[in-house]
């Protein structure tokens, strides 16, 4: 086996706190000894040569895959998946979390801490005068409680409450919606919202145009309804530092829908375009 020396001071404070995969890790390289990793079995981490783990040392470990392990601590190689301790397929990316819904009357079986965290997370909602029968968030990591009365819960997670049912039938794909929106985040602030820009919007179902939440919810409303639309991380858009939202939490979403289209595609000449109607 070939010996490999690890330059890159980040790699000693990555490897300080092991996730618990069953892959192979490795924590320091020894001359002579050959590849030191951390495995995890029934009785927790322990140190194990790379020659007595099997499938550890399979195939080359190019260059590149060398420089993706220093990016996050890890050196596998190329055949290689992390498994989690379960043996199912290690979470990319930060985990969803789950959104449970209570009601008011529920507020008195929680915890003392967790009326804290209700107590202050209403106190912050209030100086952002938040409209009438606005949730309440009781956060635990990404784990969240939502408190209110009159909503639903839809198979999906999907949280909700209609003030009006309106009339006409529900969308399709394909067809335009015409609709109105002030969207907030767990604290109350205003994330975004139609009026600001002077108009109703205006997208069609089904082309992936809205947050995955927020398609759901409006697909069951009729025009003229108006709904609260209380959408999970899970149905919520993507996080990072190249999108608008920066962290896993609800978003909270006042809709009313104004009209539903049919978009048929009109063809002249050499031109084409799609009408909606």
């Amino acid at each position: 086996m070939s010996h490999h020396t690890i330059l890159r001071s980040q790699v000693a404070s990555r490897l300080d706190n092991p996730r618990p995969f069953t892959a192979c890790k490795p924590c320091r390289l020894r001359p002579g000894r050959g590849l030191v990793v951390l495995a995890h079995g029934s009785s927790g981490f322990q140190r194990k040569q790379c020659a007595a783990i099997p499938d550890c040392n399979k195939g080359h470990v190019s260059k590149r895959q060398l420089l993706a392990g220093l990016g996050v601590g890890v050196l596998l190689s190329a055949p290689q998946v992390a498994l989690a301790a379960d043996s199912s397929p290690a979470p990319v990316g930060p985990p969803e979390g789950v959104a449970s819904l209570i009601s008011t009357a529920d507020v008195e079986r929680l915890t003392s801490q967790e009326k804290l965290v209700l107590s202050l997370n209403r106190r912050i909602q209030t100086q952002n005068r938040v409209p009438g029968e606005f949730p309440g968030f009781i956060r635990e990591g990404f784990d969240v409680k939502v408190v209110g009365d009159g909503f639903k819960i839809a198979p999906t997670g999907l949280i909700y409450k209609d003030y009006e049912e309106g009339q006409g039938a529900l969308p399709t794909d394909g067809q335009e919606v015409v609709f109105n929106y002030t969207g907030y985040n767990e604290s109350g602030s205003i994330i975004d919202t139609s009026f600001r820009q002077g108009r109703p919007a205006q997208t069609r179902l089904g082309v992936g145009g809205m947050i995955p939440g927020f398609e759901e919810g409006i697909r069951t409303m009729k025009p003229g309804g108006k709904r609260r639309i209380v959408v999970p991380p899970a149905l919520g858009p993507p996080v990072g530092p190249s999108t608008f939202f920066s962290a896993k939490q609800c978003e909270v979403f006042d809709v009313e829908l104004l009209a539903v289209r049919t978009c048929a595609r009109r063809q002249v000449m050499m031109f084409s375009d799609l009408v909606c109607e």
